[in-house]
């Protein structure tokens, strides 16, 4: 399994994943916060069930959408095509979901619980936000790679394996908080159960590149180089993982068992020297 890779995006590509990664935050945050708002529960109510390969549809159709309409302005004025994530400033935006998940979008503010909405614009030669506290900035073209972006399977496969697994690891023993011993085991295991000839130094860099995913979508609190993590799972992040958990499983008990062998064998020696001494 090769490690992850840099991918180059148009500008209307770079739009359609910018929308597509800040519907997903937004429903996230909505859930956080618990909003009591009638028109975001609407909203998550759409999207809360969406797996990645929704997500991966979404941003697909996002793009043929806004290559549309970015090819229907006049860009020798200088014009471009712009959404705003404040209420009443996405209106093609919400109909382009609207004909994607067949279902009335309500208007809601996009933008995360306290933080100022933003603009985004869109030309044949450049994507760019305006955030309205801190001036505009061009967006990059080059993105770490995702499901939502190549729809490679096996990486999906891999990264939802790793997450199953730790969520079932804090149900089985809350106490378990070692990275090295959890990409060890995880990553020695994946290797042995694989049908294909996968080189360690491979699967453990993407092990590093996944646990770290996990980390910055707040599904865990730890980086791959650091001695301890600590999981905050939430019930939304467990969407799309049923079909993981039986082989999440037996990852558990693959790194569990080191462990408690280990914590018996220094409870042992300890019982051996105090027999010993009396």
């Amino acid at each position: 399994m090769e490690t992850r890779k840099k991918i180059e995006l148009s500008p209307i590509e770079v739009t359609a994943y910018w929308w597509t990664n800040s519907i997903k935050e937004k429903v996230r945050d909505i859930i956080i916060h618990n909003s009591r708002d009638y028109n975001e529960n609407l909203f998550i109510n759409i999207f809360y069930g969406y797996t990645e390969v929704d997500w991966r549809n979404m941003y697909l159709a996002l793009a043929k959408d806004i290559a549309h309409d970015v090819e229907c302005l006049d860009t020798t004025q200088g014009n471009c095509f712009s959404q705003d994530t404040c209420i009443g400033g996405h209106d093609r935006l919400n109909e382009e979901l609207a004909q994607i998940t067949h279902k009335f979008i309500p208007d809601i503010r996009l933008a995360g619980f306290g933080v100022k909405d933003s603009v985004i614009y869109t030309t044949p030669s450049k994507a760019s936000v305006w955030y309205k506290s801190c001036g505009e900035r061009v967006l990059p073209t080059m993105y770490d790679e995702s499901y939502i972006l190549t729809g490679n399977q096996k990486k999906l496969d891999f990264y939802n394996t790793l997450i199953s697994t730790i969520a079932i690891i804090e149900q089985k023993d809350k106490y378990f908080n070692s990275v090295p011993v959890l990409r060890e085991r995880f990553c020695q295991e994946y290797i042995r159960l694989s049908d294909e000839d996968e080189k360690e130094e491979d699967i453990t860099q993407w092990f590093n590149v996944c646990f770290d995913k996990a980390d910055d979508k707040g599904l865990i609190h730890g980086r791959h180089f650091d001695r301890k993590y600590f999981p905050s799972f939430r019930n939304i992040d467990f969407v799309g993982l049923n079909p993981y958990l039986p082989l999440a499983n037996h990852y558990a008990d693959i790194i569990l068992e080191p462990v408690k062998n280990n914590n018996e064998n220094k409870s042992g020696k300890i019982l051996k020297k105090h027999d010993k001494n009396n």
